[in-house]
């Protein structure tokens, strides 16, 4: 059995401080020993192994599979296809939903799903699993084994169905925001306004590419269910599961230990985690099933395709009058995941008159999923761009333009922000970057070079689930902290000790984390930077509930009131004292809470040798009171370089002709890596903000990537006079401009 992680704070002297210092990572060592542990590292006895067969085919039938042959190879233990499935789950596995958001109301999302029937939807699907004594063996099976295809007609071309696409069934976007909804008569405003902007922005469809591939070890107990998982929920998935097997979700115990980065794509259970569990149900054995790189691209989500068309109307002083903000989204033949690039245009800026509009195209292709700051990136992408445009057509610094249009309350509610540091961010961020004002052109030449400067603003709101943790104060002085989160690299091994040194009045190095596991209080998904909020807070009530027991324990005794809570336990007498916390949210928002950002950036273009650079980025940031600062400056960087990847180099493509994506490795599908980046300044400029409820801190994991690419792309602009509307920004658009010849 795999136990739940544990991480204790190194004694360090900066580590006392709690909440604002800045200690060393406490996992790094772990990890940079090769000490900390994935799914793939372990190796439980008698473990088999089990590879994915994909079909190579975008939509058709399965007619046959030569099951037979592949069990004469050495080492194959078995093989888990539809032909089996049935026998293998105990009943029919349940058939696919008429409606495709259906999906979205199942616990495991329509993994159970997977090998259902023999029908094709997309290359890439997975159509059995080989299970051997070796990977080596599986590898060998699996690409052996014989499946015969009947072909059908496909379209994987967003432009070609985007006249066919229709609005989402569940009329919402993911945060539960609506996909369509308008306030005032945009239209008219629009054909009234003296100044207008009408564009088409474009967004490939983009992958997730965490450096650890998702995997699963699967085995089953006693008619129960072990299963370690890459996941970003450990609760989460054991719920889906227990789902697709029609078990108690005790009877699941899924654990999580370090997950090596993720980005989304392990936010829910995918079929390869209900077909690792089938795998080990045939063999009866633990089966470790890890997806390949290319197997990535089609078995766990991506960003989809997008096509976004933004209007602007205004008065000839930037005073916004109207924006119309349509977007056209891929999905998958039989789900509906939608981008949801459209939500924060109704709250950006204050507008009178607002449209959003959200379709879908149903393309042979896998479902879409969250990819960090899902929607808000694209559609910070789209907005962001049109109005420096704007600011362009009417000679005004594009700070200037942000600050005429400042929305002092929610537009779309008309609550009061909780806080708001973005105008503070403007200033911060134009002072460190050196941001020179006016309403022309800001670019110059170095030699050859050309260099542009540009800028833009973000926003991301906060999201908070239902949590729970237990907090126990021992004797010796050490406090152990146990919560069912994942821990995918984001930092709370060194958060959530500081959190509880705050509040119980102990050094952050005198607290243990433990995590990881069905076995501990539930936690969410660590997505939507929604963990602090929810888990920080269940922390807190936990550590209120340690105090209150203390301080009954103290009574009236003197000195009471100022001791810490270790010196209370310590003159009770008592061994340990333990609290539980819950939170969850009470539907009661009477303030609009987001995180804000201000981004600016400079480029360099050579156009002899055909190179677009990032040479500065500076982000200023508004996230409220800083809990980590360490933890905090990598979430912003982390996120920034993603934003870079999307903005200059990331992007799937198509062979149409066969309906696969063709670039489904790291040498082809480019990400940043460190020579690519530039040194990026983030500075934080917000302050506590009393209504988020964990220490006056707001959402920090994906605000960095909101308005990055299109920081990028006006200092394109400014560097050519050539305005990016596709991304990723490459030279050919210059080339086709007649910049680069």
């Amino acid at each position: 059995m795999i136990a739940a992680a544990t991480v204790s704070s190194p004694a360090t002297p900066a580590d006392v401080m709690g909440v604002g210092a800045a200690p060393t990572r406490v996992d790094a060592p772990l990890k940079v020993t090769g000490t900390a542990t994935y799914t793939a590292d372990h190796y439980p006895e008698g473990l088999a192994h089990a590879v994915l067969v994909c079909s190579p085919i975008a939509s058709g039938r399965i007619v046959s599979i030569d099951v037979e042959r592949t069990l004469a190879q050495p080492g194959v233990l078995g093989v888990v296809s539809h032909l089996n499935v049935s026998a293998l789950r105990g009943a029919p596995p349940p058939a696919w939903p008429e409606q495709p958001e259906e999906l979205l109301r199942r616990p495991d999302h329509g993994a159970s799903l997977a090998l259902a029937d023999t029908i094709i939807r997309h290359a890439g699907q997975a159509v059995a699993a080989v299970i051997a004594d070796t990977l080596a063996n599986a590898t060998a099976a699996a690409r052996a084994l014989a499946v015969d295809y009947a072909p059908d007609a496909f379209e994987t071309s967003l432009p070609f169905l985007e006249g066919e696409a229709t609005e989402p069934r569940t009329g919402q976007i993911p945060g539960g925001e609506k996909a369509t909804s308008a306030r005032g008569d945009p239209d008219q405003a629009l054909a009234s306004a003296p100044v207008t902007v009408h564009a088409t922005y474009l967004s490939p469809t983009a992958h997730h590419n965490p450096i650890e591939a998702a995997a699963t070890i699967a085995e089953w107990v006693e008619g129960k269910l072990v299963v370690h998982d890459s996941n970003q929920g450990p609760h989460v998935i054991a719920a889906a599961l227990a789902s697709a097997f029609d078990l108690k979700k005790e009877d699941v115990r899924v654990t999580a230990r370090f997950v090596g980065g993720a980005f989304g794509c392990k936010l829910q259970l995918w079929p390869h985690g209900y077909i690792a569990a089938l795998a080990a149900r045939l063999v009866e054995r633990p089966v470790k099933l890890v997806v390949t790189r290319p197997q990535m691209f089609t078995a766990v989500g991506h960003r989809p395709n997008l096509i976004q068309h933004l209007s602007l109307g205004a008065e000839r002083d930037g005073t916004l009058l109207a924006i119309k903000h349509e977007a056209v989204v891929q999905t998958g033949t039989v789900d509906e995941y939608v981008e949801g690039c459209v939500g924060r245009t109704r709250t950006r800026y204050a507008c009178p008159n607002v449209a959003v509009t959200t379709r879908l195209a149903h393309l042979n292709l896998p479902a879409g999923t969250s990819m960090r700051a899902p929607g808000k990136s694209t559609g910070s992408f789209a907005l962001e761009s049109a109005m420096d445009e704007l600011a362009v057509q009417l000679a005004i610094d594009p700070i200037d333009l942000r600050l005429r249009n400042f929305a002092a309350v929610d537009p779309e509610t008309g609550q009061p922000w909780s806080s708001t540091a973005l105008r503070r961010c403007y200033a911060v961020g134009a002072a460190h970057f050196g941001w020179r004002p006016g309403g022309t052109r800001r670019g110059g030449r170095e030699g050859r070079l050309l260099i542009g400067h540009g800028m833009s603003a973000g926003s991301y709101p906060r999201y908070a689930s239902m949590a729970t943790a237990r907090v126990v104060l021992h004797r010796s002085g050490k406090v152990v902290v146990e919560t069912g989160l994942a821990e995918i690299g984001t930092g709370n091994p060194t958060v959530m000790p500081q959190i509880v040194a705050e509040a119980l009045g102990v050094r952050a190095a005198d607290v243990e984390l433990v995590f990881g596991t069905t076995d501990l209080p539930f936690a969410p998904q660590a997505g939507g930077s929604r963990i602090v909020a929810s888990v920080g807070r269940a922390i807190l009530a936990a550590c209120a509930e340690v105090k209150a027991e203390l301080a009954a324990q103290a009574g009236d005794q003197p000195g009471s009131d100022d001791e810490g809570a270790h010196a209370i336990l310590l003159r009770t007498g008592a061994a340990s004292v333990a609290g539980f916390g819950k939170w969850e949210p009470d539907g009661s928002a009477p303030l609009s809470v987001e995180s804000n950002a201000a981004h600016f950036c400079e480029v360099a273009i050579d156009p002899d040798l055909d190179t677009i650079r990032v040479r500065r980025f500076v982000s200023a940031i508004d996230i409220g009171r800083v809990l980590s600062p360490v933890t905090a400056r990598s979430q912003i960087i982390g996120a920034v370089t993603m934003g870079l990847g999307q903005a200059l180099w990331e992007g799937t493509e198509i062979d149409a002709r066969f309906g696969r994506y063709i670039n489904t490795d790291l040498g082809e599908y480019l990400v940043p890596v460190n020579a690519d980046i530039p040194a990026i300044e983030a500075i934080f400029v917000g302050e506590p903000d009393p209504q988020t409820g964990v220490l006056g801190a707001k959402s920090a994991g994906e605000i960095g990537m909101v308005g990055v690419a299109a920081a990028v792309a006006n200092a394109v602009y400014d560097a050519t006079g050539i305005r990016p509307r596709s991304l990723p920004i490459h030279v050919d658009l210059l080339m086709k401009e007649g910049l680069i010849v």
